[in-house]
């Protein structure tokens, strides 16, 4: 079922922040690459960015959060050599990541720390680019109760619970080492979150009660105003864009907002039987939907049509490659399922991790799904396994990691 809802946006307020053409370094969360500048002068080779080296294929990283230190290693995938350790503490989360960039939220000291992996894809269209450069911390982004962190194609919005509000970062200059910011969506104190999407921003807006989960949607511009009527469903928690838009987990369904602003809200499957997602992933056109009873949703945001993949148990965390390839999930049991896209079909199931209860509120093991490649890590044996779906989860590579591997995110695609 489908409910529509218009968000009217005047044709005024369609501005945009930025005017890429040519052979410009463009880039997007779901996997395009990401900024460090363009093409430099005409006697450099093609494709050029100064301080990096251009390879022959993808220079894939691993990013991996320890469990109860909150430090970040980054593994290159290559040569399995640790290249960059990032400290944390016990309050520090992967706050969010993209392509390239990784995302650390800190609570306590009310920071989200920005780090450049030194990995990343020009997509030309037509051919693309693979650089790899030696990885960075690119600087500290301070706000009250940092909380969401959603990167688009050239901006990123930093969402700070405790001021209620968005920082927009251009995230074409993280590739100059530069934290520069554009300005601010300010919807109000309370646990939300803010998409950059289209040259606007759709943000979570507060319920009548700070300590209520967002019930609204509102589309800001380029300048932080509201332009825009609100789109409804109670408790919106967990977002993702694919490329159709922006998406939204919420008690009855998923929101869906195209690019003319226009959403609806798209019901869960029967098959959930009343159970909700409280998170969201997506791929490229694809978006998983873990129900909070077992089982998860499977949604073209395409057709706004639903398949579903029942679990044995509840699952933990889920994946989609970002060319939605495939979907693996993790349930709490430490069964990973590899599911077929198109069908929802279980391909292949193994119990491979330590069981890690779904209310646990440690951090427990998770993954992270390429389009060749899924990781699973497992933080009671210091672990990270390599897989591959299209093999029945042939177990490629095991990486001993150390500590307690928890929160994972793979760069460089």
């Amino acid at each position: 079922m489908k409910r529509n809802t218009a968000f009217t946006v005047p044709s005024a307020a369609l501005i945009a922040l930025f005017a890429l053409s040519g052979c410009q370094e463009q880039s997007s969360a779901n996997g395009t690459g990401s900024g460090a500048g363009s093409a430099s002068t005409s006697s450099a080779p093609h494709g050029h960015v100064e301080g990096a080296e251009e390879a022959d294929e993808p220079q894939l990283r691993l990013a991996v959060q320890d469990a109860e230190t909150g430090a970040v290693s980054v593994m290159d995938l290559l040569s399995e050599d640790i290249v960059a350790e990032v400290e944390g503490t016990p309050d520090t989360q992967l706050s969010g990541a993209d392509s390239r960039y990784l995302y650390l939220g800190d609570g306590e000291v009310g920071t989200v720390t920005a780090v450049d992996t030194g990995v990343w894809t020009t997509d030309h269209g037509d051919h693309k680019h693979y650089y790899r450069a030696e990885p960075k911390t690119l600087g500290q982004i301070d706000g009250a109760d940092p909380a969401h962190v959603v990167s688009g194609s050239t901006e990123v919005a930093f969402f700070f619970d405790g001021e209620g509000r968005a920082k927009i970062y251009d995230r074409t200059a993280f590739g100059d080492g530069e934290l520069k910011q554009l300005g601010t969506v300010a919807p109000g104190p309370h646990h939300g979150a803010t998409v950059p999407f289209e040259d606007h921003f759709v943000s979570t807006v507060p319920g009548d009660k700070p300590d209520d989960l967002p019930s609204e949607l509102a589309v800001y511009d380029a300048k932080g105003k509201a332009s825009g009527i609100e789109a409804s469903c109670a408790e919106i928690h967990g977002t993702g864009v694919t490329r159709q838009g922006p998406v939204f987990a919420c008690a009855d369904g998923v929101i869906r907002v195209d690019d003319e602003f226009n959403a609806e809200v798209l019901d869960y499957p029967d098959e959930a039987d009343g159970a909700r997602a409280w998170s969201i992933e997506v791929g490229r056109d694809l978006a998983a939907a873990p129900f909070d009873d077992g089982g998860i949703g499977i949604l073209d945001a395409k057709s706004g049509k639903w398949t579903f993949a029942a679990t044995d148990a509840e699952v933990v965390s889920a994946g989609v490659a970002h060319d939605d390839s495939a979907i693996v999930a993790l349930d709490e049991e430490g069964a990973v399922y590899s599911l077929d896209p198109e069908t929802g079909k279980v391909l292949t199931k193994k119990e491979l991790v330590e069981p890690h209860a779904a209310d646990d509120d440690s951090a427990g093991p998770s993954v992270a799904v390429d389009s060749e490649r899924t990781y699973v890590s497992d933080p009671a044996s210091g672990t990270v396994l390599e897989l591959d779906p299209a093999d029945g989860l042939r177990e490629a590579r095991s990486f001993d990691i150390g500590g307690a591997p928890a929160a994972l995110a793979v760069t460089g695609r």
